[in-house]
Order: C-alpha cells, then structure tokens, then sequence
C-alpha cells in the first residue's frame, strides 16, 4: 500500500513538472512555472515558491511552455498554441495551421488565451481621480491652523491626457490668516510623435492674501517629450497666453498677452516612492519684469500593501516679481494623505 500511495506521488510530481513552463538562462539556471507574459523584452514567470519572476529577455538562453500562448511577432504576425526556444535561438510555434519557425528575438509579445492583449491595454484611455488632504495644527507660544486640500481626474492615455483639478488652502497664525487661496482648471495635452505634441490649458485663481480677486490664465503651445520611459518623463512646454487679473486693493486690473514655459518631471524608483516636479514662468510680453513663477516639488510614498493610498511630502513656491501684497515669495510645505482610485 506505501509502495502503490509512493508511486502515485511520485507520478503527479513528474506530471507537474512535465506541465510547468521551464526557463533556462544564458548562466545555467533552469526555472519551472507559468509564463504569464512577454513584453518589452521581460519574461513573466509565475512560479510556487518566488511569486512571479521578471527575466530580461536578452539573459534567456531558451523557454518552452506546453500551454498555448498567444505570440505576436515584430512583424505583427498573430499566432497561438504552444512555444518553444533552443539556445541557438529559434523559436517553434506550434498553431492549428501549423508550425512556425522563426527567431526567438523577432517575439514582441506572448501572453495567455483569455488575458488581454498587452498592447490593447497600454493604448487604453483610463479615468484615474485623486483626493487628498493636508490638515495640521499646532498651539503654545503660536496658535496655527492649516487646511488644504485638491481633487485631480485625469483621462490619459499613451500619448494625451485630460487633466482637470481643484485647489482650496486656508490656514492661520495667531488668528492671523495667513493663506487664503482657491484655484481651479483643467488642461489638455496630445503628442503626434514621439517627441512633438501640444497642449491647452486654463486656470482660475482667487487669493485674498495676495489681494488677487481673481486671476485667468489661459495658454497654448508646443511640448516636447524629451524623456518618455516607464520610470521616468521629462515633458517641456511652450507657448503663448493670456493673463487677466482683478484685485481687491485699489490696484488697477491688469490684462497681459504672455509667453508660457513649463516643465514637468516625474520619476518613480520601482514601488518605493515617486517624485514630481512642476515649474511654471509665465513673462507679459510687453514688459518682461512682470511675471510669475509657480514650482511645485514632491515625493508619494505608498502607504499598505495596495495602490490607492500615499502620503506626499512637498514643497510650493509662488513668485510674482509685481504683486499687489507686499510678498513677492509665497512657500509653503506640506504632508498629505492622498486616495486615488480609478
């Protein structure tokens, strides 16, 4: 009876690894699971014992998976069924129509029947939306109150996104306030190659601190992708606007047609944390003394095991070379909690 449980035993593990997806690398290591997915030159594996490993594609000596895959190949080639590569790499395709060799390098992207095409999801335009809250207070020798708080959607896709937000910040110091802003807006970006785009955009402002009763800004231009990578983008604006501001002092309203530069940075160090910057310098064309630089720099760390959930740490630095209030430099440093979902 122990002979016959042991055979048994021993005949389902040698059907499971029979079963299992094997990976060999260029160093000799062999690796048994389920090849979820290739693309972008990474192997998924899924295995029982490490989670699903993540291989480059170039330290692959040869793979083969008994299950079928769908296999699409630089050429656009289509094909499903079972794959299999030699360290001599040629890949063997065997499909309903048949088999097709070719070279293991030619593979853009294989992933299992029922999944969605890679491809299909990256091209996806999705709705993402953020809340968050900064809230802090402190009393003793100085009695400080501070609230802000934003709302961001964004419709994005690989190469445009819509993007609308809204602003609210109040806090005081020894009942003195001292922020008092409200600020809302929306813009647009959509790029035709790989490096050229353009963008719209549009915002409103009210400051009762900086005497500004409202303030329009409104631009059009040219971006320039110069860094576009998982991790990391690098996005370059310029173009021209207009700027009408209103005041609650005696100051008379002002109206500018303006030049508009921008730069934004965005990096993210695997799931660790992410870091933003904004910087915006918006110059009258008439009189290049009178502008306004907006710089806004943080980093996100996830908070839990999930996606939703981060606090920001940041820094927000306003300069008005004219304003109506007696502070040129307005900064500000803050700690949100911030929710997103999509």
């Amino acid at each position: 009876m122990k002979q016959t449980v042991s055979l048994l035993l021993a005949a389902l593990f040698i059907q499971s690894i029979a079963l299992a997806d094997r990976v060999r690398t260029i160093d000799g290591a062999e690796l048994t699971g389920t090849i979820t997915l290739i693309d972008k030159g990474v192997i998924h594996l899924k295995t029982s014992y490490a989670g699903t490993l993540k291989i480059q594609q170039d330290q692959v000596a040869s793979f083969e998976s008994d299950e079928p895959r769908v296999v699409r190949l630089a050429s656009g080639t289509v094909m499903a069924g079972p794959i299999s590569s030699d360290a001599q790499g040629k890949l063997r395709i065997q499909s309903e129509d048949g088999v097709l060799e070719t070279e293991t390098a030619k593979v853009t992207t294989a992933w299992s029947p029922g999944s969605e095409d890679p491809e299909v999801v990256r091209n996806r335009r999705e709705w993402r939306y953020q809340a968050s809250l900064d809230l802090t207070g402190r009393s003793g020798n100085t009695d400080r109150f501070a609230l802000g708080t934003s709302l961001r959607a964004e419709l994005k896709g690989p190469n445009d996104a819509l993007a609308f937000f809204f602003d609210y910040e109040q806090a005081e110091e020894n009942n003195n306030k001292t922020e008092d802003r409200i600020a809302g807006g929306g813009s647009y970006e959509s790029f035709f190659s790989k490096i050229l785009g353009w963008y719209v955009r549009t915002e409103l402002e009210t400051d009762r601190i900086d005497n500004v009763k409202l303030r329009s800004t409104n631009a059009g231009g040219l971006s320039y992708r110069l860094i576009n990578e998982d991790h990391q983008s690098l996005v370059f604006r310029s173009g021209l606007g207009y700027r009408f501001t209103s005041f609650t002092s005696d100051r008379d309203d002002e109206s500018d047609a303006t030049l508009d530069f921008g730069l934004a940075h965005s990096y993210r160090y695997n799931q660790m944390f992410r870091m933003k910057n904004d910087l915006t310098f918006v110059p009258a064309i008439e009189d290049f003394s009178n502008y306004r630089v907006v710089h806004d720099s943080g980093i996100e760390l996830p908070v839990g095991s999930g996606d939703n959930w981060k606090l920001r740490f940041g820094v927000r630095n306003e300069y008005l070379s004219k304003p109506a209030a007696d502070k040129k430099l307005d900064t500000s440093y803050y700690t949100r909690m911030i929710y997103s979902w999509d």
